[in-house]
C-alpha cells in the first residue's frame, strides 16, 4: 500500500519531467488522439524504449490528466487498492483522463480499469503483447481500442534527424535502426541494454523459462538470420532442446514482447504452411548487430526494414519458395494480390536476371502486381514496377 502523500511526490515529480521533455511528433499519434472521447480503454503497447512513454507525455501536454509510470521505484508495493488513492488525487484536481504507464506491473489493474473506464478516460502503456492476456483481461473484451506502436519508421527518423529522403540517409537508417534514444544520440551500444532487458526482465520474470541462456541463444540465432528460413529442427541443434513444443513456445515468448516477427511460407494450404519452415525478420535493425554475423549483409537489413513497413500496411505477409524464390507475397487471407522482391546492390547481371525472373514466374502463377524495391537504379520490364527504396520507404 502506497500513502496518499507518496503519490502526489511521484505525480508531481513526473509532471515537471513531462514538462522538460521534447516531444516530437510521431505518426500514430493523430489516431490515438482520436480515442480521448471513447469510454473504451486506450492500450498502448509494443517493445520497450519504442516511444510509448513518450505518446503519452504528447497527450499530457495537450490534454493534462494524471500520470503515474509504474516503474518508479516508489510504487513498488502498488496494490489495486491505492487505485482509490489515485481516483481522490484526479477527482481534487479536476481531471478524468488517466494515464498508467508500464501497468502491467500492478496485477489486477484490469480490475479497476473494468470498473472506472465509465467515470475515467483511462491510457494504458505495456512492453509486451499478452498484456490483456491475464484471466482478468478477460472483463476487459470489447472494452479496448488498441495501439501497436514500433521503432520510427524512415519517414519518423528523418522527422526527428531533420534529414532528407535520400540513399545516403536510408543507409544511415539501416545502421541505427529506429529506436528514438539511439536514433537522437547515435550510441548503438544502447540495441544491447535493450536486448538484455527484454529477455532478462520482459520475458524470463514473466515466463516458467526452464532454459533461460537458450531463450537468449535463440534470440541471438534468429537475429543472426533475419530474411533466411529455418525451422524448429535448427533450433533444436543449437540449443540442445528436443522438445518442438519447448522452441515454439520460446519463439512465441520473443515474438510477444515485439523482439521478431515470424512470416510463414506461402501455400493455399494452411496445413501445408505449418510443415514449412518460416523466416525471421527483427523489429529494429539495429538488434541485426547483435547476432553472431561475420559481416554485415546489407540486402538482408534492408529486406527487414521493407518488411517492417509492410507489415505497418497489410496484414497477410508470405514469402515464395517453390520452384523459385520470393522475398514477399501480400494477400488478402490466401488470395495472392502482389509479390514483392528487394535487393540492396545489384552486382551482377546475373543477380538482377534471378530477381526479375521470379518476379515474372510468380506474376505470372498468381496474376498479381509485380515490385522491385531497391537502392540503387536499376534497368526494369515495363511490367513489374520499380521502387527506389528510400523514396518507397518516405511514403509509409
Amino acid at each position: 500500500m502506497i500513502s496518499r502523500d507518496v503519490l502526489v511526490d511521484v505525480i508531481e515529480y513526473w509532471e515537471e519531467e513531462i514538462s522538460r521533455a521534447k516531444v516530437i511528433q510521431r505518426d500514430i499519434l493523430d489516431d490515438i488522439k482520436k480515442t480521448m472521447n471513447m469510454e473504451e480503454i486506450t492500450v498502448i503497447t509494443g517493445i520497450r524504449r519504442s516511444g510509448k512513454t513518450y505518446i503519452l507525455y504528447g497527450l499530457f501536454k495537450q490534454h493534462g490528466g494524471l500520470y503515474i509510470n509504474f516503474e518508479d521505484e516508489r510504487l513498488i508495493d502498488f496494490s489495486t487498492e491505492d487505485f482509490e488513492r489515485i481516483v481522490s488525487i484526479a477527482e481534487e484536481r479536476g481531471t478524468n483522463i488517466l494515464y498508467f504507464d508500464e501497468v502491467q506491473e500492478v496485477k489486477g489493474w484490469e480490475k479497476f480499469a473494468h470498473r472506472a473506464h465509465r467515470r475515467f478516460k483511462i491510457f494504458v502503456t505495456g512492453s509486451n503483447s499478452k498484456l490483456l492476456s491475464s484471466d482478468y483481461a478477460q472483463l476487459l473484451t470489447g472494452r479496448t481500442k488498441t495501439f501497436v506502436i514500433t521503432p520510427l519508421t524512415y519517414k519518423e527518423f528523418l522527422r526527428f534527424r531533420n534529414l532528407r529522403a535520400n540513399r545516403k540517409s536510408l543507409l544511415e537508417y539501416m545502421q541505427t535502426g529506429g529506436f528514438p534514444r539511439i536514433v537522437l544520440t547515435g550510441d548503438l551500444s544502447l540495441a544491447r541494454e535493450y536486448f538484455e532487458r527484454i529477455i532478462y526482465r520482459d520475458i524470463i520474470p514473466r515466463s516458467d523459462i526452464r532454459y533461460p541462456e537458450s531463450l537468449k541463444d535463440i534470440a541471438l540465432y534468429l537475429l543472426s538470420n533475419v530474411g533466411k528460413e529455418f525451422s524448429y529442427r535448427s533450433l533444436s541443434r543449437i540449443t540442445g532442446i528436443k522438445h518442438e513444443v519447448t522452441l515454439r513456445n520460446y519463439v512465441s515468448l520473443l515474438r510477444n514482447a515485439f523482439l521478431i516477427n515470424i512470416i510463414p511460407r506461402y501455400s493455399p494450404s494452411i496445413k501445408k504452411q505449418e510443415s514449412y519452415g518460416k523466416k525471421v525478420y527483427a523489429m529494429d535493425p539495429s538488434f541485426i548487430t547483435l547476432g553472431k554475423r561475420i559481416s554485415e549483409d546489407h540486402g538482408r537489413i534492408l529486406e527487414n526494414i521493407v518488411f517492417n513497413h509492410l507489415s505497418k500496411r497489410y496484414k497477410d505477409i508470405y514469402y515464395l519458395k517453390n520452384e523459385r524464390e520470393a522475398d514477399f507475397i501480400i494477400c488478402e487471407s490466401l488470395k495472392p494480390r502482389k509479390v514483392v522482391n528487394v535487393v540492396f546492390d545489384v552486382k551482377s547481371d546475373e543477380t538482377l536476371k534471378r530477381e526479375i525472373a521470379s518476379l515474372r514466374y510468380y506474376g505470372k502463377k498468381y496474376q498479381v502486381e509485380m515490385e522491385l524495391i531497391s537502392l540503387f537504379p536499376v534497368s526494369v520490364p515495363p511490367e513489374i514496377k520499380h521502387r527506389l527504396a528510400h523514396h518507397y520507404l518516405k511514403e509509409f
